[in-house]
């Protein structure tokens, strides 16, 4: 019996939004299933994708990959790629691990729906027609607020160094370069699995313990786990 189902459907004007629905869990045997379904929308030009979740019970870090592999070309085509109806558990991992600072989230199919059309903004309508004054006055000064805070985030090193064309020239090591390697095709990998991976022949093919990655991601300074999501993200675009 298979351990996941995944099935697409349409929705939105033109029937623009897919909405992938999956139901058992996802792991490194059922992942692929899933990317493949995703990788088939983007075929059909398809970049506003929600994920329904609604019937798993678990993601792993392969699955999670699958969410963000694909993230920057979805939205260079102005779409996105949402997440809706996460169990309590998966929604635990979700924060955990941080990819809410990456993959947006919604509670129903319905507000999901919503982010992409905007349609549940129109019965709102009648209600800023009548007061436009103390509405549309906060609405701009929101906007410059939004807009000043990333410039103060501009200094950070690992997003200075994501932004360079050679995105080897930060790593001090020859270790710092594999490491690198490792996270442009495994960007949700813990320290652990970094560890791991660099045994393979594709990444060196020699041991490295944990703490030595640790001190080495420290050091290039991709220890955040966003932070390597930037750069992997920037690699592949």
């Amino acid at each position: 019996m298979a351990d996941i189902q995944v099935d697409v459907s349409y929705t939105g004007d033109d029937e623009s939004i897919a909405v992938i629905s999956a139901s058992g869990f996802i792991d490194t045997t059922t992942a692929p299933e899933l990317e493949k379904k995703l990788e088939e929308q983007l075929a059909l030009n398809k970049y506003k994708i929600i994920v329904n979740l609604e019937n798993i019970d678990y993601v792993s870090s392969a699955g999670w990959g699958v969410f963000v592999s694909e993230i920057r070309e979805i939205r260079e085509n102005n779409g996105d790629l949402v997440l809706v109806n996460m169990s309590p558990d998966v929604y635990d991992v979700y924060e955990l691990m941080e990819f809410s600072s990456i993959l947006k989230s919604f509670d129903s199919l319905n507000e999901a729906v919503s982010s992409f059309t905007g349609e549940a903004l129109k019965p709102q309508k009648p209600a800023i027609e009548e007061k436009p004054v103390p509405q549309e006055t906060p609405q701009p000064k929101e906007e410059v607020e939004v807009r000043n805070e990333p410039q103060a985030s501009q200094p950070e090193p690992a997003q200075a160094a994501a932004e360079t064309k050679d995105i080897y020239s930060y790593a001090q090591s020859e270790l710092g370069k594999r490491i690198i390697d490792v996270i442009i095709d495994n960007p949700y990998f813990e320290v652990k699995e970094i560890a791991k991976a660099l045994k393979l022949p594709q990444y060196g093919g020699q041991k490295a313990g944990g703490g030595a990655v640790k001190k080495e991601l420290k050091i290039m300074g991709l220890f955040d786990r966003q932070r390597r999501f930037e750069l992997a993200l920037k690699k592949r675009g």
